[in-house]
């Protein structure tokens, strides 16, 4: 025979829960964009800056805003995969692709 244990309590709350909605384009495109305009200017104050303490800050911000713009284009390319997955998968006339 096997054993059965019933968990009471919390069971309830947790169906009960909506699931969260997913994120929208337009505030990571809105970051894109943005950060793309402050990478342009820096770059233009590095081409005119000596070199110096003020231009070495100017590249690691730089850096940094080439890390924050690749960060965001990924989010962005993933939000618009899944956005077009989920029209695909709400056709149910389209076959499922498998990988292997």
């Amino acid at each position: 025979m096997q054993k059965v244990i019933e968990f009471r309590g919390p069971q309830s709350e947790a169906v009960s829960e909506p699931q969260a909605a997913p994120p929208a384009m337009e505030p990571i495109l809105a970051v894109v964009d943005s950060l793309s305009r402050t990478l342009d200017c820096i770059k233009t104050m590095c081409a005119t800056e000596p070199i110096g303490p003020i231009r070495d800050r100017l590249e690691t911000e730089r850096a940094n805003l080439v890390i924050g713009l690749f960060v965001a284009r990924v989010a962005a390319m993933r939000l618009s995969s899944g956005e077009q997955a989920a029209d695909v998968s709400a056709n149910s006339n389209l076959p499922i692709a498998r990988r292997g």
